[in-house]
């Protein structure tokens, strides 16, 4: 075969390959998130809840990373599920309910916009219970 024919045969290999092209996206998406494109980091981020446990670690960086600098109840929502449920880092209870708290005073202080539905903070609010209590901080 020529090196033509090769050139061609691997592109149509690659072209073909969509877990190679999927991974290579995200790359993509990481270096522009790296440079401060917040459009990236929030891509990043919902791979928690669009893929699968392989790209768990690349989401906890972004779901960190805009947890720390935003106000957005969601995210760090996610950040606490996924530090408890040691998904993307190790697990760490401890922190999961430092991101519960900080969760429920955002909704707290967000107040009628807080993008929280009721459910969703007495979910929280559970969350925390569960938590003081399994670490022994029941009276804080």
């Amino acid at each position: 075969m020529s090196s033509q024919g090769v050139g061609l045969l691997d592109r149509v290999k690659h072209f073909f390959d969509f877990e190679a092209r999927r991974r290579e996206k995200y790359q993509e998406w990481d270096r522009l998130a790296e440079n401060g494109d917040e459009e990236a980091r929030y891509r990043l981020l919902m791979l928690y809840r669009e893929e699968s446990e392989e790209f768990y670690p690349l989401a906890f960086k972004w779901t960190v990373a805009v947890a720390n600098v935003g106000e957005d109840c969601g995210v760090t929502l996610q950040a606490a599920e996924m530090y408890e449920a040691g998904h993307g880092a190790p697990k760490n209870e401890e922190k999961a309910l430092l991101w519960y708290e900080r969760t429920l005073s955002l909704h707290i202080m967000q107040g009628h916009s807080s993008p929280l539905s009721l459910d969703a903070a007495n979910y929280v609010q559970g969350r925390i219970q569960a938590l003081r209590l399994k670490l022994g901080k029941q009276n804080l």
